[in-house]
């Protein structure tokens, strides 16, 4: 569409969204891992707009032969890792939001993925929440995540004392790209039990949130980080603030 309107479905495939009068010639992006994109012109549906059904084709992905033959050389973790049993302050969001951390293996070669790992806040938020975890490659041209790498819905949750939260990613034998990739923490809605409200001092009222706050790092300075909110791409945290995400993956360097 032209306007930049964004919204996710829940854990029924059902969403609802406000339609401005004037965007009937505008286009909805449809898209769900694992499945063919649809573009859906506004006036084509019906017309009062409600109790529409709209069903997405599985995707099919030719992939490419990957051997990786060797002895393992040891294992190597990237990305953003502090020693904290508590965690630091994070982002919290009250829509369906995605970040994501860039795991640098370019001095790394013949690596395949093991796992990846999030830190989620044990003061803040609904650590027990289930959340997507997404795996891109990069985009040659922006530089930003780009496709996905394993296209199933791989949903993870912590529990309530929070902590670093590990997820196996080595049946997938994935291997590495040569220019590195990102790990990705995705908000998906799983029910009203999931919002909590936070009072914001500088605010001075409270406001709605959901789901687990995923803790960033105090010292990490190089800005690594990326975030994605509903309706908008992909960009680069360039705040003045410290907010890289606490996100590590493993890789197996083989000889």
């Amino acid at each position: 569409m032209k306007k930049k309107l964004g919204v996710a479905a829940n854990y029924q495939g059902k969403f609802q969204i406000q339609l401005p009068n004037d965007c009937l010639n505008d286009t909805l992006i449809i898209c769900s891992l694992g499945y063919e994109t649809a573009h859906i012109v506004v006036k084509s549906l019906k017309s009062n707009f409600s109790n529409v059904s709209i069903l997405l084709n599985p995707a099919v992905y030719s992939l490419k032969e990957v051997e990786i033959i060797g002895i393992p050389a040891g294992r190597y973790r990237l990305g953003n890792y502090e020693d904290t049993k508590k965690g630091y302050g994070g982002w919290m969001t009250d829509q369906k939001a995605q970040i994501s951390v860039f795991m640098d293996c370019k001095k790394y070669r013949n690596a395949k993925i093991v796992n990846a790992s999030f830190f989620i806040s044990r003061k803040i938020g609904k650590p027990e929440t289930p959340f997507r975890v997404r795996v891109y490659n990069v985009d040659p041209k922006s530089g930003n995540p780009g496709d996905d790498l394993i296209h199933e819905n791989i949903i993870i949750h912590g529990n309530r004392n929070g902590g670093w939260l590990t997820v196996d990613l080595s049946k997938y034998n994935l291997k590495a790209p040569a220019d590195g990739y990102f790990i990705a923490m995705e908000w998906i809605d799983s029910g009203k039990q999931y919002y909590y409200q936070t009072y914001i001092n500088p605010l001075g009222k409270y406001v709605t949130n959901y789901g687990p706050m995923l803790s960033s790092s105090k010292t990490i300075q190089t800005n690594n980080t990326w975030l994605k909110f509903l309706g908008q791409g992909w960009n680069i945290w360039t705040g003045k603030e410290y907010y890289n995400s606490l996100i590590i993956s493993e890789i197996e360097v083989l000889k």
